[in-house]
């Protein structure tokens, strides 16, 4: 799932302008970018909207100097080292994320705005494309003053994709840790009474914190003419339906809702480290948007 938000820049377009501009067939698109986290999203964006319209992107780096002087050489010397290094980083992620797309990619040293402006220009371009939430380099003051000079020297229509840190798209950040748990020696009327103290539907059977099962209500259910003879052990789920804490929210929503189910354990390693529900990722979800 892309998981982009797209923010037109110029205020001053009317809605009928914006329309327009979407509607417009793009043949070359700018794709300025950094090696971070903002890259992917944006390179698939631009792929998507190049193969709709059968347009060559044309990927810039552009490595920022900052003159200081006597250090001039210096500098120049180490974003030239740097240079090298990044052409292969964005050779790499082009070839990546834009896939049967026609591309080229090509890196640069100077100010990142003007670069942008100058080579939109050479082009020409007929659509801007960049990333934002940056966490180095210039990508970081896309919503700031470089936009506004792209935005104030070139023709072509300048279109952001906002990229949420990476962090907050995965189970770990959403996922409440230590979750209450029950061993597989109780008896089920203890499950019982924490399920209804808490309004759990499920609880993660563990052995030294080892996930070995999963007991819920329909286990209790099924075995109310006999609660206080039977263990935990004896009536869990043994074959679990866990995710892992580097699983994204979106696979863990598809899972539970295929599944139907209403939580999952997250588990590292085999040790249970937290559990995810669909009251969890409803809220990511809100908040995400």
């Amino acid at each position: 799932m892309l998981l982009t938000r797209l923010v037109l820049l110029d205020e001053q377009r009317s809605l009928e302008g914006v329309d327009h501009v979407m509607a417009s067939v793009f043949k070359k698109i700018l794709c300025p970018i950094d090696t971070d986290d903002s890259a992917p999203s944006a390179l698939t964006l631009v792929a998507d909207i190049a193969r709709e319209n059968g347009a060559e992107v044309h990927v810039l780096h552009v490595v920022p100097v900052i003159l200081r002087g006597g250090d001039v050489p210096v500098l120049v010397k180490l974003t030239r080292e740097q240079q090298e290094t990044a052409k292969a980083e964005i050779a790499q992620l082009a070839s990546r994320h834009l896939g049967d797309v026609r591309w080229i990619a090509e890196t640069a040293i100077g100010e990142p705005a003007p670069m942008i402006v100058s080579t939109a220009k050479k082009l020409p371009a007929d659509l801007i494309l960049m990333g934002t939430h940056g966490r180095r380099g210039f990508s970081r003051f896309f919503l700031g003053s470089i936009a506004e000079v792209v935005m104030r020297e070139v023709t072509c229509p300048v279109m952001i994709t906002k990229t949420y840190p990476m962090n907050r798209l995965l189970v770990a950040h959403w996922m409440t840790s230590h979750p209450i748990t029950i061993t597989r020696e109780e008896r089920l009327p203890h499950a019982v009474e924490l399920m209804q103290q808490h309004r759990f539907r499920s609880l993660p059977v563990v052995d030294n914190g080892k996930l070995v099962g999963i007991v819920t209500d329909r286990d209790i259910r099924t075995n109310l003419n006999r609660l206080e003879a039977i263990e935990v052990g004896k009536v869990m789920t043994t074959k679990v339906i866990a995710v892992n804490p580097h699983t994204s929210i979106w696979d863990a929503a598809r899972l539970l809702s295929e599944r139907k189910i209403g939580a999952a354990p997250v588990v590292d390693d085999g040790v249970l480290v937290g559990i995810i529900s669909t009251t969890d990722l409803l809220r990511a979800c809100s908040q995400l948007q």
